[in-house]
């Protein structure tokens, strides 16, 4: 049997003796259970009291899973105390493959591995497990269906586990409630027994398999007392039973739907639909992991009970009638996201001041094509939605250059968006380490958290809100221990939350992301974190990484690289079918050769199909039509090692600059591109670059000029391998790391390699100085009343998005960034005395409204100064006096620029008295009046 191939898997006959010369104690009448669990999939058998030869339990477990599944088996002893957690005292841990191999006719046995943490003996085994097991193929579910499946399947066991304490026993044993408690059982049971086959049908009916798991019978008890405490526990519970009951309605439709299900108008409810029913699993699940009607009674007043399961009703009964009609809705799925409920609204308060990320979340167009990658995609929800207490918070995906990654990183942040479970997405960039890096990542995951949950707010500020040097820490392990671990501790949470990190070996190199991989790997350790909080971290495998993120119990390593190869050309042909189907007739898709030489060509890649396909496409000007295109990638050499998307980018850029003025045009447009601290949009760098890159060409008799670049024109012929080239709405940079990682080696890349150059921030520098003092401004967002606070004004952000394009704000942010790499020159230091003098306070403007929403600008501003005065000793002490003069202001009136940007003219004015030497910079505030 292929050991990927999708298996039914059934344990019946569970046997738990316990081994000879095991401790005493374990002969004491307690009571047992197992809990097996598989994937994100968990069942647990009936409490029984141990006998004298061990525990026999006649039922049933069903999986679904394939040879590397791993089943774990945990044995449970309750606690002889009410309320209190019970024991996990042994274990046992097996592949399906593993467990096969071990089979005697069909039986498993095997001893446990005792809980050291529980027992003071060795760890030798004292217990014996021993099962029937049964396997056979079957054919695999769709991802989302099954997800709907599994969710109920677990929601019902919890549900079932929601019995009363030994308490709530003793106090109803004084009632007559026997006809009471049976009729309840029959109803719970018959409403669970209905949901479970309408499920059933409802995923035949979606995904067309014949096969489905039988669901266990479901046994319910719910027992009442004259005690005013156990009627409101007893009302809780009978809630949460007609949700099930909601849910079993909803999807009566399923018997009459199945011609529904071609009707493209009714996808869309549908979809809803099915996350809904997924809601409700988690919340009875979630609701019913607080075991004792004391804790819950602690968590919840029953009016916020009912009002939560009233919401999921109505909401389930809006989505089955817009499927029905066929109609779509205007609001997604309800979602009840943290168990504790806020008894007082959460103050507004100011975190504005912690780092953030903007522009790091994932890219809504990226991601896998649908129909490819479904089975990476498919593990990787199971594990993120895995339920278990004990499951793994952090999965690690790693491959290497092109081989999709990113997509799938996309793709899943995409689709847990959907179901509303995605925390914080966050994508580093190499090409825009500015504002993506390590010092960065968790504070913007905090601020994150703070939208998505009002609670955890509410928390945070208790922790950050009197230091301010707290919310501005940019060192990672202080923000993971006091951001994120410390707010956490106390928040119960319903469901999977789930934050994605892509690209994590583009936040830096080895020495400057030493301290943020450190503190991921707490992540996998670190116990006080809500117990559904997730983390899907991609990388290539870098050996620091890998080394300080190891697979263990909390952290799953899964590898691009272990997908068959003949899966992911299968997803590559795909791929390639679907975005040329546009030009079938003049490429003549009926041939199926040329198609399966390019999946060849591509060694596996899903990046080399992407560039080629926009290639063939017609992405950039090279005048050859799209078959001549196809036709000169299938001449392109196959590389056995090495780097196998050199080839296809060689390719490329031989087509478009085949002369040397035209590569010398493209190295100076690239190296400056490449220079860049974060990408602008194709108009913004037109603008911010116009007049500065030049070229020098022999036109007559070998008289050298400089001939300007069209930067548009240079940009635009590179669409194929730059993102943003057709977009002026998105920033410039490359599609793929590996662009430019191949253009940063002159090895790999010759004639068109890119090195870092100081000419190149020299003319990054210069370029700013000149645009800010061409756009810069007094009262640049002509604001009305200088007496009113920036969180006052109406508007007041979209303003300043309209008043500061961001080339603008580029320049007011990085222009020493650049120029500090650069020889001090006595012309460069007229431009920038000049800047000082004439703009100084309008630059300070500025950096105040683009502080509207983050401090880091102020920050920026201020190491702009500093780094000036260090650059210009000893050569020039005006420019030394202007900058140090320029950084005492920020330091003194950073909180107040935040504040309010029209007091900034009124400070500059006071400062005229306090700050002679450097006087000449407030001169153009002189005569300005603030109203």
């Amino acid at each position: 049997m292929n050991p990927t191939t999708a298996q039914s898997i059934t344990i019946t006959d569970i046997e738990l003796r316990t081994a000879s010369g095991s401790n005493p104690r374990f002969a004491l009448p307690r009571q047992y259970y197992i809990k097996f669990s598989l994937g994100n999939t968990l069942r647990t058998t009936k409490k029984m009291k141990q006998n004298k030869n061990g525990i026999l339990w006649n039922e049933e477990i069903s999986f679904r899973g394939d040879d590397a599944s791993v089943l774990v088996a945990k044995v449970y002893r309750t606690h002889r105390m009410p309320g209190q957690q019970d024991e996990a005292v042994a274990s046992l841990t097996y592949t399906i493959g593993e467990i096969i191999s071990k089979l005697k006719n069909k039986v498993f046995e095997e001893p446990l591995l005792m809980d050291p943490s529980k027992t003071a003996i060795s760890s030798r085994p004292n217990f014996t497990l021993k099962f029937t097991f049964t396997s056979v193929p079957c054919q695999p579910l769709e991802a989302d269906e099954r997800q709907v499946a599994d969710a109920v399947d677990t929601a019902k066991q919890a549900v079932e586990a929601m019995r009363p304490t030994p308490v709530v026993d003793h106090l109803s044993s004084a009632v007559d409630t026997v006809t009471q408690v049976v009729n309840s059982a029959q109803t719970f049971a018959t409403t669970w027994d209905v949901l479970l086959k309408r499920i059933k049908l409802f995923d035949q009916i979606v995904t067309g398999i014949a096969e489905i798991h039988p669901y266990t019978s479901l046994a319910w008890s719910v027992i009442s007392a004259a005690h005013k405490v156990l009627v409101n526990q007893n009302d809780r519970d009978d809630q949460i039973t007609r949700l099930a009951g909601t849910m079993s309605d909803v999807l009566a439709f399923v018997h009459d739907a199945d011609p529904l299900k071609a009707d493209r108008a009714h996808v869309e409810p549908l979809k809803l639909l099915t996350q809904q029913v997924m809601e409700c699993a988690y919340f009875i699940r979630d609701y019913a992991e607080h075991k004792s009607f004391v804790t819950r009674l602690a968590k919840y007043t029953l009016s916020d009970i009912n009002s939560k399961i009233t919401d999921y009703q109505r909401r389930l009964q809006e989505l089955r009638d817009a499927f029905l009609r066929g109609v779509g809705l205007q609001t997604g799925i309800t979602v009840v996201r943290m168990m504790n409920v806020i008894e007082h609204t959460v103050e507004d308060k100011d975190l504005d001041d912690m780092p953030y990320a903007k522009g790091a979340r994932h890219d809504q167009d990226k991601g896998c094509l649908t129909g490819t990658r479904d089975e990476v995609l498919r593990e990787l929800r199971e594990i993120l939605s895995n339920p278990a207490e004990d499951a793994p918070r952090v999965c690690l995906l790693t491959g290497f250059a092109g081989s999709g990654k990113s997509a799938v990183a996309h793709s899943m942040a995409r689709w847990f968006e959907g179901q509303k479970r995605l925390v914080s997405s966050y994508c580093f960039a190499r090409t825009d380490v500015a504002r993506r890096n390590p010092t960065n990542l968790f504070s913007t995951v905090a601020r994150d958290l703070c939208d998505h949950n009002a609670e955890y707010k509410s928390a945070l500020w208790k922790v950050v809100g009197e230091s301010r040097s707290l919310r501005t820490s940019e060192v990672p392990t202080e923000q993971l221990e006091r951001l994120i671990i410390e707010p956490s501790k106390h928040i119960q949470a319903i469901g999977p939350l789930v934050v994605v990190i892509d690209a994590l070996d583009e936040c830096g190199d080895q020495a400057s992301r030493q301290q943020l991989v450190l503190a991921i790997s707490r992540l996998a350790t670190e116990t006080s974190f809500p117990f559904n909080l997730r983390f899907l971290i991609t990388t290539r495998p870098e050996s620091d990484i890998l080394a300080k993120l190891p697979p263990g119990p909390r952290l799953v390593h899964k590898q691009m690289s272990n997908i068959s190869e003949q899966m992911v050309d299968e997803d590559i042909e795909k791929f390639i079918r679907h975005s040329l189907d546009e030009w079938s007739s003049e490429l003549d898709l009926s041939n199926q050769d040329w198609c399966r030489l390019l999946v060849h060509h591509s060694q596996h890649l899903f990046q080399w199909a992407a560039t080629a396909c926009k290639f063939i496409q017609g992405f950039g000007s090279i005048g050859l039509g799209r078959s001549a295109r196809l036709g000169l990638l299938l001449k392109t050499r196959r590389t056995e090692a090495g780097y196998p998307l050199d080839e296809l980018y060689k390719t490329v850029l031989l087509q478009l600059f085949k002369s040397a003025p035209e590569q010398d045009r493209f190295r100076e447009v690239m190296g400056v591109l490449l220079a860049l601290k974060e990408p602008l949009p194709l108009p913004c760098l037109s603008d911010l670059l116009h007049g500065h890159l030049k070229i020098t060409m022999d036109i007559l008799e070998d008289i050298p000029i400089d001939v300007p670049v069209d930067v548009r024109a240079m940009v635009s012929s590179l669409a194929s391998l730059l993102d943003g080239a057709c977009d002026d709405r998105k920033p410039v940079r490359p599609l793929h790391a590996s662009f430019y990682d191949f253009l940063r080696d002159g090895k790999r890349s010759s004639a068109f390699h890119i090195p870092f150059l100081p000419q190149h921030s020299l003319t990054l520098g210069q370029a700013s100085l000149v645009c800010m003092c061409r756009m810069l401004k007094f009262n640049i967002c002509g604001l009305a009343d200088s007496r009113i606070l920036n969180d006052k004004v109406s508007g007041l952000s979209s303003c300043v998005d309209e008043a500061i394009p961001p080339h603008l704000s580029y320049s007011c942010l990085y222009w020493m960034d650049h120029l500090q790499h650069t020889i001090c020159s006595s012309d460069l230091n007229s431009e920038i005395t000049l800047f000082f003098k004439r703009f100084f306070p309008y630059w300070l403007e500025v950096i105040s409204l683009l502080s509207l929403s983050s401090a880091s600008p102020i920050s920026s501003a201020l190491q702009a100064c500093i780094a000036l005065q260090h650059w210009a000793q000893p050569k020039d002490s005006e420019i030394c006096t202007l900058a140090s003069e320029g950084s005492r202001f920020i330091q003194v009136f950073s909180p107040l620029l935040r504040q309010c940007t029209p007091h900034l003219y009124l400070m500059l004015q006071s400062g005229l008295d306090i700050q002679p030497i450097g006087q000449q910079m407030f001169i153009p505030c002189m005569d300005i009046v603030v109203l």
